[in-house]
């Protein structure tokens, strides 16, 4: 028997389109939430699938409507994404089905396998030995040069399935500077103090003229590349990266930053994580100039920016407010 999830993610239109399109013949028997959907609805469905022995597990992922400052992509843009990170190696989810549109389930909705790892943040957290954080950050840092690889026409946000950016080339998020203030303009009376709003335009000031060296850059960003979305694993007693999770920020621009996005709470992390990273990336052929780190911490100012203004929870926004209080006093 089916448990529906809240929020109506397994109703009428859903249930016939998993059971007739997505999983022909299955029969489902559990739909669960999944924690950590922000912006969209998130199930665990269980699941055994015509003339299969025994239960599968896929992620059934319920789009919503979205008019937030960060661009996101669509249904139908995503699956183009994760399409082409697979066909570099990149390790994805193995999507099943999709009714991008919504036509037949009423709303854009993804089904992909669900895939087994362990959350890198936990590993990260339970403080592995010296070796062991060095062998998983070469092995998050190589996953990450193979992003990299997936190269683009020309930088931008994607227009659509062709992943061909728009002609003009503009930036997903604009100028820094500009966003930084469209940022706190947008929420006046948030938590953040008058001087932390200082100290973050301070910082994008600074930054923003070294950020025309990447301006050009065309490889395929990931854009929220961090432990919570990275699933590893041990293979042959190795550490090895099972899946990069969630997709939707995607864009055309420079490795920097998904760098950046990965190092914002380096402070936290084993210091062997941090050099095994970058002596992955750089084996993966992953360029990092000679200020890669002024420049990568400078691209995540524009996340940073989004998270201190509209915070996901308290505790979020606490250690983002230490790593903007870092960066204003010249700390790593």
């Amino acid at each position: 028997m089916t448990r529906a999830a809240p929020g109506g993610l397994l109703d009428p239109a859903t249930h016939a389109w998993l059971v007739r399109h997505a999983l022909p013949g299955a029969r489902l028997y559990e739909v669960d939430p999944l924690p950590g959907g922000f912006t969209n609805d998130m199930a665990l469905l269980t699941a055994r699938p015509a003339g299969a022995p025994g239960v599968e597990r896929y992620v059934l992922r319920r789009y919503r409507p979205h008019s937030g400052r960060v661009p996101r992509n669509p249904c139908a843009v995503e699956v183009a994404v994760l399409g082409r990170a697979a066909a570099r190696t990149v390790p994805v989810t193995p999507v099943v089905a999709a009714d991008p549109h919504g036509r037949v389930t009423g709303r854009p909705t993804l089904l992909y396998r669900f895939m087994d790892g362990i959350p890198l943040g936990r590993v990260l957290a339970e403080g592995p030995a010296s070796g062991e954080a060095r062998d998983l950050g070469r092995a998050v840092g190589s996953v990450l040069a193979r992003i990299g690889r997936v190269r683009l026409p020309r930088p931008g946000a994607f227009a659509d399935p062709s992943l061909v950016p728009a002609a003009d080339g503009t930036p997903p998020l604009g100028d820094l500077p500009g966003f930084v203030d469209r940022c706190l303009a947008a929420t006046a009376d948030g938590p953040l103090s008058d001087t932390d709003k200082e100290l973050l335009r301070t910082l994008a000031r600074r930054g923003a003229p070294a950020l025309a060296a990447v301006a050009g850059e065309r490889s395929l960003v990931h854009c929220d590349f961090n432990p919570k979305n990275l699933l590893v694993e041990r293979r042959a007693g190795r550490w090895e990266v099972a899946a990069v999770l969630d997709w939707e920020l995607a864009f055309s621009g420079s490795p920097l930053f998904d760098v950046g996005n990965m190092l914002r709470f380096a402070h936290e992390y084993p210091p062997d994580f941090t050099t095994g990273f970058v002596e992955g990336f750089r084996a993966g052929s992953g360029r990092l100039p000679a200020d890669w780190l002024r420049i990568s911490r400078t691209l995540d100012l524009f996340a940073l920016a989004d998270i201190l203004t509209a915070p996901p929870d308290p505790a979020y926004f606490a250690r983002t407010l230490t790593v903007l209080r870092r960066a204003a006093d010249g700390r790593p």
